[in-house]
Formats: C-alpha cells, sequence, structure tokens
C-alpha cells in the first residue's frame, strides 16, 4: 500500500490527481481498464472522493473516459487516432525542439547529455518510460514558448501509457542497453536531430 508522504502535493485531491495520471501514464493502469474509486482508494491508502474528482480532471486531458452510469476506465487510444496524434507532435516537437536549441548553452547541453544517458541505460519499462519522458522534456525545456510548451506535454501524455504496455510486451525487457522498441517510437528523429546536430559541440 502507499503511503503518502511529505513530499505529496498539499491536498488530497492533487495528491490523488498525481498518483492517477502517473499509474496511467507509466503503464501501472492499462488502457481501456476500469477504474474503480474505491479499489484504488484501499491500494493507495486514500479516500474515494479525490479519486473521484481526479477521474474528472483528467477526463479533461484525455486520460480517462468517463463512461455514462457505468464509471471510468483508462482511455484506450484506436490506431488512427494515435496516428493523428503523432502527426500533431511531429508539427510541434520540431519547432519546439528548434527554439529550445537556439536558447541553449552549455549547461542545457550538460542537462541533455545526462538525461540521454540515463534514457539509454535504462533496464525496465518504468525506467524506460521515465526516462524517455525526461530526455524529451530537458530537449524542449529552453523553448521560450510557454503555450507551445503545454501544447506538446499535452499531446505526449495520451501517447505514453500505450508505450509502456508496449515495452512490458516487448521482447528483451530488463536487459542492458536502450529498451526493446523504445527508439523505434515517434519522438526518435527528435533526439537523434538534438544529439547530432547541437550535442556534439
Amino acid at each position: 500500500m502507499l503511503i503518502m508522504t511529505a513530499t505529496a502535493p498539499a491536498t488530497r485531491s492533487g495528491w490523488a490527481e498525481d498518483r492517477l495520471r502517473q499509474a496511467i501514464l507509466r503503464g501501472e493502469l492499462r488502457p481501456g481498464q476500469r477504474l474503480s474509486a474505491s479499489d484504488l482508494a484501499e491500494r493507495w491508502d486514500v479516500s474515494a472522493t479525490p479519486l473521484r474528482e481526479a477521474f474528472q480532471r483528467l477526463a479533461g486531458e484525455g486520460l480517462v473516459e468517463l463512461l455514462p452510469q457505468r464509471g471510468a476506465r483508462v482511455t484506450e487510444l484506436a490506431a488512427d487516432e494515435a496516428a493523428r496524434i503523432y502527426e500533431l507532435r511531429l508539427l510541434l516537437e520540431p519547432l519546439a525542439l528548434r527554439q529550445s536549441l537556439e536558447a541553449s548553452d552549455d549547461q542545457h547541453r550538460s542537462e541533455i547529455r545526462a538525461a540521454f544517458a540515463a534514457f539509454r541505460s535504462a533496464q525496465s519499462t518504468l525506467e524506460g518510460v521515465e526516462a524517455h519522458a525526461e530526455f524529451h522534456r530537458i530537449l524542449l525545456a529552453r523553448c521560450p514558448s510557454m503555450w507551445l510548451l503545454r501544447f506538446t506535454a499535452q499531446l505526449a501524455d495520451p501517447a505514453a501509457g500505450p508505450l509502456a504496455v508496449n515495452l512490458d510486451r516487448g521482447p528483451g525487457n530488463g536487459q542492458r542497453g536502450p529498451l526493446p522498441g523504445l527508439a523505434s517510437r515517434p519522438g526518435r528523429g527528435l533526439s537523434r536531430l538534438a544529439v547530432r546536430a547541437r550535442l556534439a559541440d
């Protein structure tokens, strides 16, 4: 059972929302899985009320689907919908990357190298998904447009849950080196562009 700590958000509602979001993005809760506030409340040692509120808020982010008279479930992306999300990411992320690299400096490049090293050495599904997300966050971190960063982050979130599930099913999980399948996901070109174009400076 996960116990709330001093590092948790100030409110139970905020903690429940963050915990639910991470459970979805990490693949702990699978696409299409039904969400029971009472079951999650018992598992995470929190009351059901903030979890129901979290269902509502994450539905607005596209991570949860609310079912009339039937509760909620983790959003399950259809192939065509996932393709449209990736098309939007391919439009926005290179723009954010270009602006971020234009504002980059030695400290930022050092942070990118460290994040890339962590990504390459990931040993588990959870480590791989988190390192992949952190690497891309750092790549785009110097982009001066708050809106562009917000849009790219919002588009990346719905894809993270299916990514974790696919990695978990992939061959060779737990072996050394980059996790199978991760480098072939959308965003690989973004990573290679950054590494080749600027990190060799």
